[in-house]
């Protein structure tokens, strides 16, 4: 009997010990370095807020950028991000497309520090093809050819006023979107002959069949980037907030279509 209770107990711490090893073995297959994703989960997340005409170039400038911290990007026209911070949403640094699509977001006190990064024009995009035969702004006059820009609540919009302003050039029966890329979508798939969109943007489609013809435009696009009060608390946003200034990031907008800052 004596030794039939040892037997038991033996059993039992026996499996007690399992136990553990296999609890010790689990942890170690689901810790942070099991699938290489330590890295990510310790790198600070830096939230950044940047106009839908920076779509392609924001993936570049994220590939780049390894100064410390992960870039989450939330792209959208400059209005809706604008109304995104008023409403509330954390955000580290926002680009906006023109400098009055921050002025809200500045009269409330949310940003810290602002630079210019970059300028873009406008052009006219052209459908794969031209098969409305568009030769000049000229053309999108009167309703001849279908045309797509963007409201006038959005920078785009406003850049599209001036350019047609300046050529003394009235639309008739356009499509009127709310962000340049929704301009460029229309264009693209043939459901406008043309539209007034960003320099970069045109260029971005190129390889779609579309092709654009440069336009007077007098006041091109300054592109603002804002380090917001809630990013200035942030080490991390702070450094890709200087990081945008240099030589490096300049490069990759450069590349991308848009020009140096002032021009």
């Amino acid at each position: 009997m004596r030794f039939i209770r040892r037997r038991q107990r033996l059993v039992a711490l026996s499996a007690a010990a399992v136990s553990i090893l296999l609890l010790v073995a689990a942890a170690g297959c689901s810790g942070p370095d099991a699938d290489g994703d330590s890295a990510a989960s310790e790198s600070p997340v830096i939230t950044v807020f940047a106009a839908a005409s920076l779509t392609d170039v924001m993936a570049a400038i994220s590939q780049a950028y390894d100064g410390g911290g992960h870039l989450r990007t939330n792209l959208g026209s400059s209005a809706q991000l604008s109304g995104q911070l008023l409403s509330g949403a954390p955000a580290d640094v926002v680009i906006a497309a023109d400098m009055e699509a921050l002025d809200a977001v500045r009269a409330e006190g949310l940003v810290s520090r602002e630079q210019v990064v970059a300028g873009n024009t406008t052009v006219l995009a052209l459908a794969p093809g031209n098969p409305a035969g568009i030769t000049s702004l000229a053309d999108l006059g009167g309703g001849a050819a279908r045309a797509a820009v963007c409201a006038p609540s959005v920078p785009c919009g406003r850049a599209a006023e001036r350019v047609l302003d300046a050529a003394g050039v009235a639309l008739s029966g356009e499509s009127r979107e709310d962000s340049v890329r929704s301009v460029l979508t229309k264009v693209v798939t043939g459901q406008a002959d043309a539209g007034l969109v960003y320099q970069t943007d045109a260029l971005s489609a190129a390889k779609q069949g579309v092709t654009y013809l440069e336009v007077s435009d007098p006041e091109p696009n300054q592109y603002p980037a804002a380090l917001t009060a809630e990013g200035a608390e942030h080490e991390a946003a702070v450094r890709f907030y200087e990081w945008l200034a240099g030589e490096e990031a300049a490069g990759i907008l450069r590349d991308a279509g848009f020009r140096p800052p002032g021009t």
